[in-house]
């Protein structure tokens, strides 16, 4: 496939990552097909990638997959947000003295303030 454009392989990546996706919560084509409306050959064809993902279409994988939107289209989770944010900060902090965790707080105070 040394011809393929990247639109080819962004989507042989996707069909990648929706068959995976797939395999690891344990459904069948069949019962994916079922979730979507459409026919098990056509849930076939998209972890093949000779069939495109409609949109709508994508965002029920995701759910079903509980996977995010943007680790199927790129792979990349995303950055954590809320309590995963606070829960990672904290293990990164974690064994830091007091006077390096006070360093961390005025840097983060200094990133906060930055753009404004």
């Amino acid at each position: 496939m040394s011809n393929s454009t990247p639109e080819d392989r962004e989507r042989l990546q996707l069909a990648e990552r929706l068959k995976e996706a797939r395999e690891y919560v344990g459904l069948s084509q069949d019962e994916v097909a079922a979730v979507l409306g459409v026919s098990r050959p056509s849930v076939s064809n998209m972890e093949a990638g000779t069939r495109k993902v409609e949109a709508t279409e994508l965002n029920k994988l995701a759910k079903l997959y509980r996977k995010s939107l943007e680790f199927l289209m790129s792979g990349r989770e995303p950055l954590p947000s809320g309590p995963d944010q606070l829960a990672f900060l904290a293990r990164a902090v974690h064994g830091l003295s007091q006077q390096d965790i006070d360093e961390v707080a005025r840097f983060a105070e200094f990133l906060k303030h930055k753009g404004q």
